[in-house]
């Protein structure tokens, strides 16, 4: 049985959570429902220490992100995160943003179990993953796809890994990969607040590692694609 079907953590928009506007940024809160994540996990017993255990690591897969409104600087937000099942080799897990009691944001995601040495996904099976009182709630009704892209991938910027992209797995962290994005997001003019994000993380990158970032053009969607030096694919994401 799970111990804590659903947590909720608060925090406090801070000075270096905000854009130039005093509002949050969307890889400050990708980092935010990154600790709730793995605190969730820890106290329904799968989390990172019994993880590490046995030689293997959560990793963010795919994610969906729904934002009506981005709180201000200042202001404090509560985030409700809780797993609800399994799809295969997918753990599903889901999250709301809200502030003053009203869910201004909504979250679903699939994460994997990767092998710290060979870095390849284990089965949930014998990771204390499968319970009988998984919530059925939604924050997003929808299963979680590949992001397919049509067009000619347009180079925008070619970038490397440093040392503060990574984190505690000496893994480049899920929310470095939104900065990137949203830097060259930005600096092609577009002004409007982002309010769908959805990224597909396919394969690693690591320390001192070259890559460069793509755009596709759409008229509705504006997709992107992060390209290791040997031109493979490390992730794509869509922004509306």
């Amino acid at each position: 049985m799970l111990s804590h079907p659903s947590s909720v953590y608060n925090f406090q928009i801070k000075s270096y959570h905000s854009d130039q506007d005093g509002k949050l940024t969307l890889f400050s809160l990708f980092h935010f429902l990154q600790e709730c994540a793995w605190d969730n996990a820890r106290l329904n017993n799968f989390g990172y220490e019994f993880l590490k255990e046995n030689k293997a690591f959560w990793v963010l897969s795919r994610i969906l992100v729904y934002m009506d409104h981005y709180p201000n600087w200042k202001e404090e937000i509560q985030i409700k995160t809780w797993p609800k099942g399994t799809d295969g080799i997918f753990a599903l897990r889901d999250f709301e943003i809200i502030l003053n009691d009203m869910v201004i944001g909504r979250v679903t995601t699939s994460w994997l179990i990767l092998d710290m040495d060979t870095r390849r996904p284990r089965k949930l099976d014998g990771f204390n993953f499968f319970h009988e009182n998984f919530m059925q709630e939604e924050a997003i009704p929808k299963k979680l796809e590949k992001i397919v892209l049509n067009g000619d991938p347009k180079i925008l910027e070619s970038r490397k890994v440093y040392y503060s992209d990574l984190d505690v797995n000496r893994h480049v962290n899920n929310a470095s990969y939104v900065r990137w994005i949203l830097d060259s997001y930005f600096s092609a003019n577009h002004l409007n607040s982002i309010r769908e994000f959805e990224i597909n993380f396919i394969s690693e990158i690591s320390l001192n590692d070259e890559f460069t970032v793509h755009s596709v053009g759409n008229e509705d969607d504006k997709y992107f694609i992060i390209k290791n030096s040997k031109n493979r694919d490390v992730c794509k994401a869509r922004i509306k």
